[in-house]
């Protein structure tokens, strides 16, 4: 019986794992969140740019730059979502992943406008991206609060 009790008290130790790590660091989160914030950073500025200069260009070049900007918001929040965040910061990180998702779904939607010649359905994708953009830039902004980091202008 005591032979039990010990492998029990084993497993259980392992489990819950005593002993074992500690979770990823504050420091190398930080480190990491730092440069997908740089990518946030400049994919909002390219973001802002093709919907200010849209009016300027044709349906198919329309069509390749919002499909570039759809696909680069698409692999950062893939980015975001392979980070190794600790417990405290996992609900912002989570938040801010799906935000980035919603944006790039939104740049598909102006993208397939475009492309059907739809300048309703384009204004109505533009109006949408101003609204998610300032989503992800609370989100963004909390979370660089709590990690120390300057907020993104």
């Amino acid at each position: 019986m005591r032979r039990v009790s010990s492998i029990a008290l084993v497993a259980l130790l392992v489990l819950v794992g005593c002993g074992g790590s500690s979770g990823p660091s504050e420091s190398s989160f930080k480190k990491s969140y730092s440069s997908e914030k740089a990518k946030l950073k400049k994919l909002g500025e390219d973001v802002g740019q093709a919907v200010e200069g849209a009016a300027k260009q044709n349906d198919g070049t329309l069509v390749k730059e919002f499909e570039g900007l759809a696909g680069r918001a698409t692999t950062l929040a893939g980015e975001l979502g392979q980070l190794q965040a600790p417990t405290k910061f996992r609900t912002e990180l989570a938040s801010l992943q799906s935000s980035i998702t919603q944006v790039a779904g939104t740049l598909r939607q102006i993208e397939a406008a475009a492309a059907a010649n739809d300048e309703s359905a384009a204004k109505a994708g533009g109006e949408a991206i101003v609204a998610d953009s300032q989503q992800v830039k609370a989100i963004d902004d909390a979370l660089s609060k709590k990690l120390g980091l300057p907020s993104t202008p």
